[in-house]
């Protein structure tokens, strides 16, 4: 059989794969990361054996975007009309595929397409967060469940998480205003972004007040981390090819059609800094990330320390 699950829940998404996927022969790729022929010839293949297997395939609302050759797209057209019976093919986009077009048309025909859930607006996810709250026996104001799914981003995963950690902590029972500004993490990404600008442009200062914010909020400090090593990241690539004297359309391009006024900003931070600079902030903060996952009693700190000596 072969499927398409689509949204932008992880949580949801997996519970889905769990259901189809009976087998521990199981192979993953990114469609963006991946030889599209590498794919085709995988689940094309029959062991000698004949061994069942299945193949997931993430990121794959790059294919019903059209992003790959017309000759690719017409080889899955013509396995998916004649499939390989050992294998079971699941694609996984976080986006709804537009059915308009003639080959998505075609390429839906033969899946096996399930929805989940896409919380595009914070009620949406309010509305049924609250009935997960309460089929636990919690109850919580309408005002304070606004404020907690603010403080997950407004997103199902976090916000199932945070719920989780909150349920370790506390019976059931009323969740007050002191709680969720105690017990739940702040994953708000307006704060996030203006504690990443700052950090980029050199701004300590300013960079300093946003992570006392941050942290006062109890803010969940790994995707911080997580958010700026791979900023840094981009400043090298970006930082790299200026240095080839390459334009900034150029370097958009080059950058997967990166927006040019991303570009424009980043070539500007990058100035501030020596490729060697931004290589040594890489290393810091991708061994940062490690600790914090591997570690209980990391934090806040690790980032105050890496700002006072940037």
């Amino acid at each position: 059989m072969n499927y398409l699950i689509y949204g932008n829940s992880y949580m949801l998404i997996d519970g889905e794969i769990k259901k189809i996927n009976k087998t521990n022969n199981t192979i993953t790729y990114f469609l963006d990361e991946s030889d599209f022929k590498e794919i085709l010839e995988d689940i094309s293949y029959n062991g000698l054996f004949e061994e069942e297997k299945c193949v997931i395939v993430k990121r794959a609302e790059l294919l019903f975007k059209s992003d790959k050759e017309d000759k690719d797209i017409n080889t899955l057209l013509d396995y998916l009309k004649s499939p390989n019976k050992n294998v079971t093919l699941i694609l996984i986009s976080s986006e709804k595929p537009n059915s308009r077009s003639k080959v998505n048309k075609e390429l839906l025909s033969h899946l096996n397409v399930i929805e989940t859930k896409i919380y595009t607006k914070s009620y949406e996810l309010a509305k049924d967060f609250d009935v997960v709250i309460r089929k636990d026996g919690y109850v919580i104001s309408q005002n304070d469940l606004n404020t907690f799914i603010n403080k997950c981003a407004s997103n199902y995963d976090i916000a199932i998480m945070e719920f989780e950690k909150y349920k370790k902590i506390k019976k059931p029972g009323i969740i007050s205003s002191k709680d969720i500004d105690e017990n739940i993490s702040n994953y708000n990404m307006d704060d996030f972004f203006a504690f990443k600008d700052a950090v980029i442009n050199k701004e300590i200062e300013k960079a300093l007040i946003i992570l006392e914010d941050l942290e006062a909020s109890k803010c969940a400090c790994l995707p911080l981390a997580v958010m700026l090593a791979k900023e840094y990241m981009t400043l090298y690539d970006i930082k790299y090819l200026s240095m080839q004297k390459l334009t900034n359309d150029e370097i958009s391009k080059k950058l997967s059609n990166m927006h040019p006024f991303r570009v424009k900003t980043l070539r500007s931070s990058s100035a501030k800094y020596s490729l060697d600079e931004i290589e040594k902030d890489i290393d810091f903060l991708s061994n940062l990330d490690y600790r914090l996952v591997s570690q209980d009693n990391l934090g806040i700190d690790e980032l105050r320390t890496f700002l006072l000596e940037l």
